[in-house]
């Protein structure tokens, strides 16, 4: 039986939209902690999904809305 790979893991430390007219599309970029960005394109109505997720994860999970990044050490 052959093991499936393991999905590459990121720790995003910033969120870009971008949304371009003509194509009729939306890509989301993330810089990862490694300085590394990857660009995911996505079809354009799914941005309002992702948005309908993240209200729905605050709803369900309002603690999350409490949470924030470490601080760097001094």
């Amino acid at each position: 039986m052959k093991r499936l790979p393991t999905p590459a893991r990121y720790h995003a430390i910033a969120l870009q939209l971008a949304a371009y007219l003509d194509e009729r599309c939306v890509e989301m970029r993330i810089l990862t902690n490694t300085g590394e960005t990857i660009a995911v394109a996505c079809p354009s109505d799914s941005i309002f999904a992702i948005q309908q997720h993240i209200e729905r994860l605050g709803h369900d999970c309002p603690a999350i809305a409490t949470w924030s990044r470490p601080k760097a050490a001094d």
